[in-house]
């Protein structure tokens, strides 16, 4: 079963449908079950060495995921943990492309506890592109992308 974006959009539906009250984890894995991608977030656990180590359908939805960057209660936990496996996998150069796009995407808008990890990727997948596009942002006129583009770009460098 492959999780589209669709599937992870309508579960940050129903995580939100409830109010903050809703957000709590006992409700993620019913919520998740309520738009039919409870294989995803039910054994999440187990599969996280899966998307480090195979290029198949936990590797796509990770990145899917990431791309449509849900937010809900501890969301940001939830990437972090998946950037982490994803650093480490042997990237096709198709899922280093999303990945890219994801990492221009998250430094124009306020992220949380999952921006380092997001920093870290960067250097995983330097490129003659990201760092133009990450240089050009440094003349954002709002703040926070000035700032973390500066962050990625530091990391960047150090790799």
């Amino acid at each position: 079963m492959s999780i589209s974006a669709k599937d992870i959009s309508q579960l940050e539906q129903a995580m939100q449908a409830g109010g903050p009250g809703h957000y709590r984890r006992e409700r993620y894995q019913p919520g998740a079950v309520h738009v039919g991608i409870y294989k995803l977030f039910a054994i999440w656990p187990d599969k996280l060495k899966e998307i480090e180590e195979v290029d198949g359908e936990w590797r796509e939805s990770a990145i899917t995921f990431l791309e449509v960057n849900p937010r809900y209660f501890r969301s940001g936990y939830d990437k972090a943990q998946l950037l982490r496996y994803l650093k480490r996998a042997d990237l096709s150069r198709k899922h280093q492309q999303r990945l890219l796009a994801v990492l221009l995407d998250v430094v124009g808008r306020p992220s949380g506890v999952e921006f380092r990890q997001y920093c870290q990727m960067a250097s995983r997948l330097p490129s003659k592109e990201l760092t133009s596009a990450l240089t050009g942002l440094l003349k954002s006129e709002d703040e926070g992308v000035r700032r973390r583009a500066s962050w990625m770009l530091e990391h960047l460098e150090a790799a």
